[in-house]
């Protein structure tokens, strides 16, 4: 907008330079007046650029202020930071008053995790494998689009088992709400109607992708996982959703809505089971230090902590690992020494030090650097696969 317009105008009023001076212009009629000059040239102005009257901009002042009085940062007044749900081997993970999501292919152990984490909330020890409770007096909600009743009373009933709690309702502590039939309009209904009415502090949704139609749709995503943490700042709640890992991309969250909710998660869990049977938990992002692995397995109607079989496998295969390359390192060695002892007989079964080295770097399968061509030779010494004659060059052991 041309504020010159505005001051040149105000100067020829004040000294009355002319009288023929036109009235003073508003900001409004010479926006009007920019707008139709630029539209003159062939270009249309953009739309959303505001002009607005003295009126509607005390109007926005009020209400700006307003806002940034009630939820602007003030560095004067601490905040103090937020807890968490749980420690694993120290490390605090899962936070209230913001969302996480647990991931992964199908079938690879998302429900059992959750179960796990909630049998260490419930339960009166608080702990569980690396797993220590922190959070205090947690009251806990899942919200479940995919199970049919009966699987959803086992999965209860499996996390009171594991807790070590009878199986009876403990509704002001644990509340499973299967939403099977409900649309996705009645699912997100449903669970802002409870945070509203009974305030929990930890909240499960298996799945997040039932609450809209499409999970690649940006539309529907976008709006989602705003309205997922902006329900967990109002209500200081913990929010875990669950989802599966992309087809494409097992690495990834799936679809937009993996893709949205993976960036603003404070962290990002990931669920992966191998061969062995054996659950391995991590974190693929997190805002905040990252949860350390954690393992689990099943046995029987069990869920057991399987971190002693993961140690004991990485050490077994680490001696596997160093087995096989001291075997293939041998391999290569005794190649090398036939090489060097075919280069002396070539040499005439005799050769000064400097010159077989110089051979051995200059021999095509051997190529030894400098250094690498010394230490060969001296482990050819110590073997006894090479001597020195009397004259001090090198020959081969049965010369």
């Amino acid at each position: 907008m041309n504020n010159n317009k505005l001051l040149n105008n105000s100067l020829l009023q004040d000294n009355n330079v002319s009288t023929n001076v036109p009235p003073l212009q508003t900001y409004e009629q010479i926006a009007k007046e920019e707008k139709q000059s630029v539209s003159a040239l062939g270009y249309e102005q953009q739309s959303f650029v505001p002009c607005y009257t003295d009126e509607e901009r005390e109007k926005i002042k009020s209400r700006l202020d307003k806002f940034l009085q009630a939820e602007c940062i003030d560095v004067e007044n601490p905040i103090e930071p937020s807890e968490f749900l749980i420690e694993v081997n120290g490390v605090p993970a899962l936070p209230f008053g913001d969302l996480s999501l647990i991931t992964g292919e199908k079938k690879s152990g998302k429900s059992t995790t959750y179960h796990v984490l909630l049998s260490v909330l419930l339960g009166e020890e608080g702990r569980w494998g690396p797993i220590v409770r922190t959070a205090k007096d947690p009251h806990v909600v899942i919200f479940d689009s995919e199970q049919a009743r009966y699987h959803a009373q086992q999965a209860t009933m499996r996390i009171l088992r594991m807790a070590g709690l009878p199986p009876k309702n403990i509704y002001d502590r644990l509340r499973y709400v299967p939403m099977r039939l409900l649309t996705y309009e009645g699912r997100q209904q449903v669970i802002a109607d409870y945070l509203e009415t009974y305030r929990p502090n930890v909240v499960v949704i298996d799945g997040i992708v039932d609450l809209i139609t499409d999970f690649n749709s940006i539309e529907e995503s976008k709006p989602l996982v705003d309205k997922l943490m902006a329900w967990a700042t109002q209500y200081q709640c913990c929010i875990i959703g669950l989802i599966h890992t992309s087809k494409t991309n097992p690495d990834e969250p799936r679809g937009h809505l993996g893709a949205f909710g993976g960036e603003k998660a404070y962290m990002t869990i990931e669920v992966k089971k191998d061969h062995r049977g054996i659950f391995t938990v991590g974190t693929q992002s997190s805002r905040g230090e990252e949860m350390p692995e954690w393992h689990f397995k099943h046995d029987a109607d069990d869920i057991v902590p399987a971190d002693d079989d993961v140690e004991i496998h990485r050490k077994k295969s680490n001696a596997q690992r160093r087995d096989t390359m001291i075997k293939k390192g041998e391999e290569q060695y005794r190649k090398n020494a036939c090489m060097v002892t075919d280069l002396i007989v070539k040499a005439g079964g005799s050769i000064k030090k400097s010159d077989l080295v110089k051979l051995i770097e200059e021999t095509d399968g051997l190529g030894q650097k400098t250094t690498a061509a010394y230490k060969l030779i001296s482990h050819m010494e110590n073997d006894k696969i090479i001597t020195y004659d009397v004259k001090g060059c090198i020959t081969t052991a049965s010369e």
